[in-house]
């Protein structure tokens, strides 16, 4: 049976076809204008370099000329470039060369025969003539001097042919920093660089790879055994410095510290460095593995200092201080050195959690006191304040100056509970004294709340 629609159902369905149709055009449209830049739009470029399952491309499009150049399995070339040998069985190569309003298009494949070549100009087939073949050999260098084809073998071509020397001018031949970066990975990979030519890799990389990714990943992988002596490091220094990006920075950093051995002006250098990064994760991180792995001069502790001031996270200072004193048995001034950096710690929390932690691993001579009474006083927090005077009072047997220390400390606290926690403390410690016993009474003094002056002046005469 047939049924009839209404019309008021087939005008609803009209619409709603319409309405269908317009998305679908605007989707359409929407899709060609980002994919087509309009006429007063900035220059449009583009790279690209894959490679998986046996095949090579390589795209470039920079003002109004592209070329993208595909090649499956195992092309053999000329020394030169200019012709391809062989192509092995079910390989092929591809060009495609637009610019100057013209497109011509190559490819070659492997026959039971050799190669088949055919050639293409504005879509028209054309003889592979001389005019071809000099076309042909101007791309196939710049697919490997800007896409990267064959880097390795060429390298080691090279190498045979003019030595070191003949790689590096090759390379600074070469536009893109990827492709430079490979042919460097090559020539440090033989393992029989002289020192002066190490150094040449070093300078030629800092001033002509200007990729910071790229960069980094060559300086990593020299400093894992090219860097043998203090001129080498120093140059390394150079261009880490040459870097802008705090992240890869750091990775080249940290690449040098893994390798050790760093001169006092080596050491230097780095500290410098790592204050010029604005990350303050990446700054934490390296001066943490200096603290851990390296001894400090005077000269170096104040460097350490100064990198230490350039953090603004009060976590990752504190971080970077407890790890300065994870050291050991540190010296007098280095212990002087952390409480000097404690006062630049701004939250009361990182900073009592930090002179806490110097009171249990150091001792603490008059001058280190003093140093210690300041940071204390620097502490707006009543808890915080108290906790860091326990933690003081808690190292075994308290001498009678620490004693009298703590009491004076105590007179910075505004908070009565507070103030009697740690007079009680004291008192239980040392109000056989009567030097300390006097001191905890004047302080007892101070107290405003009855009860709590009450406990203390028991604790005191108990």
């Amino acid at each position: 049976m047939i049924r009839l629609i209404k019309p008021a159902v087939l005008f609803t369905l009209a619409i709603s076809c319409a309405l269908l149709c317009l998305s679908a055009s605007g989707a359409s449209s929407e899709s060609q204008t980002a994919s087509t830049p309009p006429p007063n739009s900035r220059k449009h470029k583009e790279h690209s370099i894959t490679a998986q399952d046996n095949e090579w491309r390589w795209r470039r499009s920079e003002n109004g000329i592209g070329l993208e150049v595909t090649i499956r399995g195992q092309v053999e070339f000329a020394d030169d470039y200019s012709e391809i040998r062989s192509i092995s069985d079910g390989g092929s190569i591809r060009v495609t060369d637009e610019r100057g309003g013209m497109t011509r298009k190559f490819e070659a494949r492997a026959t039971a025969g050799g190669v088949e070549r055919s050639y293409w100009v504005n879509g028209q087939s054309r003889s592979f003539d001389a005019e071809a073949r000099t076309w042909l050999a101007k791309t196939l260098d710049e697919t490997v001097r800007e896409g990267g084809y064959d880097a390795r073998p060429r390298v080691q071509r090279i190498l045979k042919q003019s030595g070191p020397s003949g790689v590096l001018q090759e390379i600074s031949r070469l536009k893109s920093d990827y492709v430079k970066r490979i042919y460097f990975d090559e020539l440090i990979k033989t393992g029989n660089l002289d020192d002066e030519t190490v150094r040449k890799v070093l300078r030629q990389a800092a001033s002509e790879i200007h990729s910071d990714y790229e960069k980094s990943q060559l300086l990593i992988k020299m400093s894992d055994g090219y860097l043998r002596d203090d001129s080498q490091r120093a140059i390394y220094l150079e261009g880490v410095n040459t870097l802008h990006s705090d992240y890869e920075k750091g990775r080249a950093l940290g690449a040098l510290l893994k390798s050790g051995n760093l001169s006092r002006e080596n050491m230097l250098f780095t500290l410098r460095a790592v204050g010029s990064i604005d990350s303050d994760y990446e700054q934490a991180q390296l001066l943490m593995k200096i603290a851990d792995g390296f001894s400090l001069d005077e000269s170096a502790r104040a460097a350490y200092l100064e990198a230490v001031a350039t953090i603004r996270s009060d976590y990752e200072k504190g971080r970077v201080l407890s790890a300065f004193l994870k050291k050991g048995d540190l010296g007098k001034e280095s212990v002087l050195f952390v409480l000097k950096s404690a006062r630049g710690i701004s939250s009361d929390y990182e900073r009592a959690q930090l002179l806490i932690k110097t009171a249990n691993r150091t001792s603490l001579d008059e001058p280190a006191r003093a140093a210690y009474l300041e940071a204390v006083a620097t502490i707006d927090s009543d808890y915080e304040k108290g906790r860091v005077l326990s933690a003081f009072l808690s190292k075994g047997e308290p001498q009678k100056e620490t004693l009298l220390f703590a009491v004076k400390s105590a007179s910075n606290i505004s908070s009565d509970y507070e103030k009697a926690q740690l007079l009680i403390k004291v008192a239980a410690m040392g109000s056989k004294d009567e030097t300390v016993r006097n001191a905890l009474i004047d302080a007892a003094k101070t107290i405003r709340s009855e009860y709590e002056r009450g406990r203390v002046l028991n604790a005191v005469f108990k």
